[in-house]
């Protein structure tokens, strides 16, 4: 072999490892399966998408056993193979469930209507608005979770992928790859011919599998309870340092940023087993649900409620403050399940 010859194979292997090493590390999710092990800036956006629907973990852009197990969770809620592995139904799940509508309300719409009409709830409506009543009117700009995945009416659902082309692709080789079609491609890319070159940065609309979603026993727990206040969480549920005694110990709630006075409601319909002054906690009320569960709400400045009141989801029990081991006016919130605390987030409305 000549050494030009020789110049020639090293230069068309560089190209080609370079190019794998694109393929691999693309930074949209949707271009590769994801699963517990890989790493880059899909698996970044993958785990923005899981927080942003309320499951907690790092954004850090590494599939770990703990984004493998939100993963698994995700997937079990949505009635899908609880694998830990992103495919392209739980793609399709995860782009429907982070979609939003804006809808202008008309003359005569409430929100029960626009909560039938979108497949929805009116508690979901009201927290994804930031609404205080079922009040609205005709005018004004609601924020919809996207229409249930399943029943889309045959409605095809795509995600863009950002590819460099390789040496040997074509248009129908690419659109076999990712469930696209020559014609989408091109159009995507305003592309007046066929003809695509090795190294040319393209958008491929990939195809995701629709998926009828039926949640499971896991989701209708979560909508057992409603969120007791509104506010920015500025402490989750987990370990983590103790601002006052600096001991790093379970953090067994989450803490929800309130000015003092703010209305604090009862998470779900119960029982008062407590409504008194609590060490470290401050003025807290616990009160008793069905099925072993209970919830907390501590460092209140003022409590409403009296141990052995029937309170209904909804109501006022106290009033937030700065009370017990506190650093600033915040409620403390817990739900407990047979006496164990789990992580509130996972149990209350996304």
């Amino acid at each position: 072999m000549s050494r030009n010859s020789k110049y020639v194979v090293v230069l068309v292997l560089i190209v080609f490892l370079f190019s794998f090493y694109a393929l691999a590390s693309a930074s949209n999710l949707g271009i590769r399966n994801l699963r517990e092990g890989t790493e880059g800036a899909d698996v970044k956006e993958l785990q923005s998408k899981l927080n942003e629907l309320g499951y907690e973990v790092g954004v850090d852009g590494l599939f770990g056993p703990q984004t493998a197990a939100q993963v698994k969770q995700f997937q079990s809620e949505y009635g899908l193979s609880a694998d830990g592995i992103v495919g392209s139904q739980t793609l399709f799940a995860l782009k429907k469930l982070t979609e939003l509508v804006e809808h202008r309300v008309q003359p005569g719409e409430s929100i029960y209507i626009l909560a039938r009409r979108y497949n929805t709830s009116i508690a979901e409506i009201k927290d994804l608005n930031k609404l205080d009543s079922d009040i609205i009117r005709a005018g004004q700009k609601l924020k919809i979770p996207s229409p249930a995945l399943g029943g889309s009416g045959g409605e095809e659902v795509y995600i863009n992928v950002s590819y460099q082309v390789r040496v040997g692709d074509s248009l129908s080789v690419l659109a076999s790859r990712y469930n696209s079609s020559v014609n989408k491609i091109m159009e995507k890319n305003n592309l007046t011919s066929n003809n695509i070159r090795a190294g040319q940065e393209i958008k491929i609309p990939r195809r995701l599998e629709p998926i009828d979603v039926k949640r499971t026993a896991v989701t209708q727990q979560r909508s057992q309870f409603i969120w007791p206040a509104r506010g920015r969480i500025t402490s989750g549920y987990g370990y983590r340092t103790h601002p006052i005694t600096n001991r790093r110990q379970l953090h067994t709630g989450i803490d929800i940023a309130l000015p003092t006075g703010t209305p604090v409601k009862a998470a779900a319909s119960g029982r008062v087993i407590n409504s008194t002054w609590l060490s470290g906690f401050g003025y807290t009320v616990i009160i008793e649900h069905d099925e072993g569960k209970e919830t907390l709400y501590a460092h209140n400045s003022r409590l409403v409620v009296n141990a052995g009141d029937e309170v209904r989801q909804g109501e006022v029990i106290a009033y937030s403050g700065s009370t017990g081991q506190s650093t600033g006016p915040h409620l403390h919130f817990e739900i407990r399940v047979n006496d164990n605390p789990v992580d509130p987030k996972k149990k209350l409305p996304r």
